[in-house]
This record gives structure tokens, C-alpha cells and sequence, in this order.
């Protein structure tokens, strides 16, 4: 049974989602859907994909090929729930697949099942980077924040040099600043190459407790050492 005022997760739901691909000439359409997943779950019972796929985010790699870094839940852990909770990578030639999927799981921290979720990845200066939702536990608590991964090769992440960039606040053009229940989906808005905004979904809640949630955007001043 749910609790009043608390969301129930639809585990059914959940466990068969798949990443799917549709294809359109314009981004006004008509789109077609491919019947199939794009990238499905794994056969193999032990792999970190075998409960479901999801999440994905993509980017164009600096030969062509497609770059995928998808939410994956394996069976490890007891259903329905499944887990770790873990992410991977795929490349594949065209963004209709196949893609080859790399076995090792990305934006890990030891002992944890959940340790990120949402990133978003693109190619800049010789690198792949990533700003991903991080959710570090703290005893029954989860703190979230928004942190950064760099890769040479898409495949390997390691630690941004800076790696944590927010903690939820933002400071608005008054100089006011806003600490959020949630900030989070990141995406960067791109023009000539050059990151320009980190656009985001935020909450927050009022004085009657009730939650609000919106988009917002940051400006980005990027400085090239």
C-alpha cells in the first residue's frame, strides 16, 4: 500500500523499461519508432544490466561513432527492486545501433547501490565529459549534488578537476541565493562548440509544504587554464 502524500514506484514499470530510438527528418516530425529496444537488457542473469535500461545520454565521438552512458540495474540484489543501481557505456557506429556494450560500470563509489543517476555527456577539448546527479549517503540520509567526470576515451571516467559543482544553491543575479530540495537532469546548453548555460530541474517547497518544481538556467563562464 502507498503512504498519503508519498509517490509509489510502479516496480512493474520500472523493471521493463528499455531505451528506445526514433528517427524524423525534422524535430517537427513525423517520428518513427523502432519496435525494439535500442539497447535491451543483457541475457546474462549476472551482468549490471540484466533488470533494466534507461536514462540514456548521448554525444557524437570525435571519430563519428555514438556515445551512449545509460542507467543499468542488474539482479544482484533482492527484487523487485534488483540493483546495484549503476551506470554503463555503449558505442555503436549510428544512433539507430547496434552498440557495443563495455563491461565495466562507470561513476562508482565502493559500498554504494546508488550512487548517481541523470548524467549528461559531451565532447569538448579532447575530452568526454559528464555532469551526473550524485547521491552520497550519509547513515539513512542521501545528500544530493551535481559533480563532474572527465574521459579520453568514453569508455574510462575518472574525477573531474573539479569535480564537485553544486550543492543545490544557486545565487541569483541580486546576489539572493536558493538552496533547493532538488537539482538535478542536467543538461548543457551547447552553441559554436562552447557550453553556455547548465540548464536544470529544481524544486522546492513552500511554507504549506507543497512542492514546486521548475526549470532553471545557469549561465556558464568558462575559464581555460
Amino acid at each position: 500500500m502507498s503512504v498519503p502524500g508519498k509517490p509509489k514506484l510502479n516496480w512493474v514499470h520500472r523493471n521493463n523499461q528499455r531505451i528506445g530510438v526514433a528517427v524524423a527528418d525534422s524535430p517537427n516530425g513525423p517520428w518513427k519508432r523502432s519496435d525494439s529496444p535500442v539497447l535491451d537488457i543483457s541475457s546474462d542473469e549476472n551482468s549490471h544490466d540484466a533488470l533494466m535500461t534507461s536514462n540514456p545520454s548521448v554525444c557524437q565521438m570525435a571519430d563519428g561513432k555514438i556515445l551512449m552512458v545509460y542507467k543499468a540495474v542488474g539482479k544482484k540484489n533482492k527484487l523487485p527492486a534488483g540493483g546495484p543501481v549503476v551506470h554503463m557505456v555503449a558505442i555503436a557506429d549510428s544512433p539507430v545501433g547496434p552498440f557495443k556494450k563495455y563491461p565495466d560500470p562507470i561513476f562508482t563509489f565502493e559500498g554504494e547501490t546508488f550512487p548517481a543517476e541523470d548524467p549528461y555527456i559531451w565532447y569538448q577539448d579532447g575530452k568526454y565529459r559528464a555532469i551526473v546527479k550524485r547521491m552520497k549517503h550519509i547513515g539513512h540520509k542521501r545528500i544530493f549534488s551535481l559533480v563532474h567526470y572527465d574521459s579520453e576515451d568514453g569508455i574510462k571516467w575518472d574525477q573531474g578537476k573539479y569535480f564537485e559543482i553544486s550543492d543545490r544553491t544557486v545565487v541569483w543575479e541580486n546576489g539572493k541565493t536558493t538552496k533547493f530540495e532538488h537539482l538535478e537532469r542536467p543538461q548543457v546548453f551547447m552553441e559554436n562548440g562552447e557550453p553556455l548555460a547548465l540548464l536544470c530541474a529544481a524544486d522546492s517547497l513552500d511554507v504549506n509544504n507543497v512542492r514546486h518544481s521548475f526549470n532553471i538556467q545557469i549561465p556558464l563562464k568558462i575559464t581555460k587554464e
